[in-house]
């Protein structure tokens, strides 16, 4: 930071995730002044307070934003709670950050986001893999003249059942929206907009299906995603990642965003030609990565977020991002129960 200014930042929510995983990383982060908790549950405000430090608590928005006047305001709940609070927030002018998606459809996502273009301000999204270890350093690497250009973007991600939530009318369409928008950013802000799709599902029951999925990206591009509730007996605590990044004689490997695998084009040793692969590989000790919240990226988005609400940053994942995000999924589905026809996004 070039001075010592902190933003002056303000929750909407105290539920489990925001609790679990976005208010630990205001302690790490000095940067941030939280000024204020807003929840109708004044007791979990209250919670919340006492343990992250917020000087005030209300029940009520409007009070809340008329007498602190924050930089800036963590919104955070279910998709349709997001929908209905974030815009009273952007309309007067003041940054948001919402959860991913920010909203369950990509017309009310592009809704939100135009809100905020209308006002003068701006919302970021809770896209958090962007700021996760391993993709921000497959992200130099690639930047890297010696990688040369990306031509294949492959990802994979499973888990067990997926539930129907958010009013959404099967959990089959669930899955992509509230936990797949995540792999549709990932392999976006990789490869770049998707041109179109043309997608696969298998189903076994209401709550367990995959989805195979094949992408053409606007700048030339291609890859696969597998999207899975099949292949764990437990919804949430079996979760496998994959991402695959392709150039000519190079690839990067990225497993559960945690370990990862560089392949130069060139090799490291010339005494033993016939062999290989030269690998560079960042698997780091449970010690280097013991705060999962930094190592995952939530950190890196909150403080992102923060020094975005006082001109230190100009960019990070924005509520485009998550139209665009919800666009590829809409695609998807379109796609997979229309037999695998090509569809654009």
């Amino acid at each position: 930071m070039s001075d010592a200014r902190q933003a002056r930042l303000a929750f909407i929510g105290a539920g489990g995730f925001a609790t679990s995983s976005i208010y630990p990383a205001v302690p790490q982060l000095p940067v941030i002044d939280l000024v204020a908790i807003c929840d109708i549950d004044r007791a979990k405000a209250e919670r919340n307070a006492r343990n992250y430090g917020a000087k005030a608590v209300y029940t009520d928005l409007d009070e809340m934003l008329d007498k602190e006047q924050p930089d800036g305001v963590f919104c955070i709940g279910a998709a349709p709670q997001q929908y209905e609070l974030a815009p009273r927030v952007l309309k007067r002018g003041i940054p948001v950050y919402v959860e991913k998606p920010s909203a369950n459809t990509s017309p009310e996502a592009k809704e939100m986001a135009e809100i905020a273009e209308a006002h003068g301000t701006w919302g970021q999204c809770g896209f958090m893999k962007r700021f996760a270890y391993c993709y921000t350093i497959a992200k130099e690497i690639l930047a890297k003249p010696e990688f040369g250009d990306l031509h294949i973007v492959n990802a994979k991600f499973g888990q067990g059942p997926y539930p129907q939530i958010w009013g959404i009318d099967s959990a089959k369409r669930a899955f992509l929206i509230g936990q797949c928008c995540h792999i549709f950013d990932l392999c976006r802000f990789f490869a770049g907009d998707p041109k179109s799709v043309s997608a696969f599902i298998r189903q076994v029951s209401d709550t367990q299906f995959t989805y195979l999925i094949n992408v053409e990206y606007a700048n030339g591009r291609i890859g696969h995603i597998n999207l899975s509730a099949l292949e764990h007996t437990d919804g949430f605590r079996d979760i496998f990642e994959h991402l695959e990044l392709a150039g000519v004689g190079t690839n990067i490997v990225v497993d559960d965003m945690g370990k990862l695998r560089w392949t130069p084009k060139e090799d490291w040793s010339k005494s033993v030609p016939q062999t290989g692969r030269y690998e560079h590989v960042y698997e780091p000790s449970w010690t280097g990565t013991s705060n999962s919240l930094l190592k995952n990226g939530y950190v890196g988005e909150v403080e992102n977020f923060a020094l975005r609400c006082i001109g230190e940053r100009t960019t990070g994942p924005d509520l485009w991002d998550s139209y665009w995000s919800l666009k590829f999924g809409e695609a998807v589905y379109k796609s997979a129960h229309n037999g695998g026809a090509k569809v654009d996004v």
